[in-house]
């Protein structure tokens, strides 16, 4: 059986259903399967800009320097619960 000939059976089978709850179950799980897995609703938010210019966020907020130094002085300052073992293997 083709992927056509499958639709059109689930379709058939779909149009002599006569309960509102299946028809609802179907409705669910076909909108589980083709709507993103993720969204961004971002209507409460505000000053969300269309565009942006990057050249205007360089000069609000110029770029700092990565200070490697600084960066290990702070990590090795770090109190850990767990030991760096037990984090790799969370992430698995």
């Amino acid at each position: 059986m083709t992927l056509e000939h499958k639709k059109y059976a689930i379709i058939q089978e779909i149009m002599t259903i006569s309960q509102e709850d299946m028809i609802d179950m179907i409705e669910e799980l076909v909108k589980k399967v083709t709507r993103p897995k993720y969204t961004l609703d971002l209507s409460r938010h505000a000053n969300i800009k269309a565009k942006v210019d990057l050249e205007a966020i360089k000069k609000e907020r110029p770029p700092v320097d990565f200070d490697m130094a600084e960066f290990r002085k702070e990590a090795s300052e770090l109190e850990w619960d767990k030991s760096i073992d037990e984090l790799l293997q969370e992430l698995d």
